[in-house]
C-alpha cells in the first residue's frame, strides 16, 4: 500500500519446520523472491483475465520453489498489478490505463517494504524476478529501494528483458509480428493481414519513438 492504491497478492511460504536430513530450518527467517510482472493487465498468477490469457506462470513458479530440495527454503510474493484482479478501485475504472512506469516501480518498492517487515522473511535476502517489462524496470526499482531506506536488493533475475537498445528491440519486435501475421491462413489470416500492416506498425513505432525522445532523459534498458 503506497498511500494511494492498495495492492493484493499472494505470499507463498514453506511450512515452518526443519527437514530431518537438512541443517536448513524453514522456521528461521528465509529469503524471498518478488515477481515483477511483464506488460499488460497481468494478475498475481501471471494471467491476463481481460485478454482471456491463462498461463499461470507466477503461481506455477511459486509452487515449484516451494517443492524445494531439502537445502532450500524460499518464499515467493506475486501481486495483481494496479487496476487488475483485486487491485482495483470501484470509482476508478481506468486505474490500469492511468498507471505509469514510476507507479509500477513504486508498487514494487512497496512489495519489498511489505516483505521486509514480515517476521518470516530475511529482509537482507530479497530477490527481484522481472519478466519483460518487469525486467526493464529492475534497475529503477533497486535505486528506489535504496532511497526508501530499505535494505539493498540481494539480487535480480532478468527474464526476457532487453539486451540491446530500445530502437533495435522494437525493430525486432515489428519484424517478428509481421512474419507471424503472414503465416496465418484463412479468415483469421486475412483479418490480421488487413489490420496489422507494415505501414501501420511503422507509424505506431514512429509515434512511440517521438514520445520516448521528447526529453533529454536516458532510456532505461536492462542488460
Amino acid at each position: 500500500h503506497d498511500g494511494t492504491v492498495q495492492l493484493y497478492g499472494n505470499l507463498s511460504l514453506p511450512v515452518a519446520h526443519q527437514e530431518p536430513s537438512s541443517e536448513i530450518s524453514c522456521s528461521q527467517q528465509i529469503p524471498a523472491i518478488v515477481i515483477i510482472q511483464g506488460s499488460g493487465p497481468i494478475d498475481r498468477d501471471g494471467n491476463a483475465p481481460s485478454m482471456r490469457l491463462k498461463l499461470n506462470t507466477s503461481n506455477r513458479f511459486a509452487e515449484h520453489m516451494l517443492k524445494r530440495p531439502d537445502d532450500r527454503c524460499m518464499a515467493v510474493l506475486s501481486y495483481d498489478k494496479r487496476g487488475v484482479g483485486k487491485s482495483t478501485e470501484e470509482d476508478d475504472q481506468n486505474l490500469y490505463y492511468r498507471t505509469g512506469m514510476m507507479d509500477l516501480v513504486r508498487d514494487a518498492v512497496e512489495a519489498v517494504r511489505f516483505l521486509s517487515s514480515h517476521p518470516r522473511i530475511d529482509k537482507s535476502k530479497i530477490v527481484l524476478l522481472g519478466h519483460s517489462e518487469g525486467a526493464i524496470i529492475l534497475p529503477l526499482i533497486c535505486r528506489e529501494v535504496a532511497t526508501a531506506a530499505l535494505d539493498p536488493i540481494f539480487g535480480c533475475i532478468f527474464y526476457s528483458g532487453f539486451g540491446e537498445n530500445l530502437e533495435n528491440a522494437l525493430l525486432l519486435q515489428r519484424e517478428t509480428i509481421l512474419a507471424d501475421v503472414q503465416k496465418e491462413k484463412g479468415l483469421k489470416g486475412w483479418l490480421l493481414q488487413t489490420l496489422i500492416t507494415e505501414k501501420r506498425i511503422s507509424e505506431q513505432h514512429e509515434d512511440l519513438m517521438k514520445k520516448v525522445n521528447s526529453d533529454d532523459r536516458p532510456d532505461f534498458i536492462s542488460t
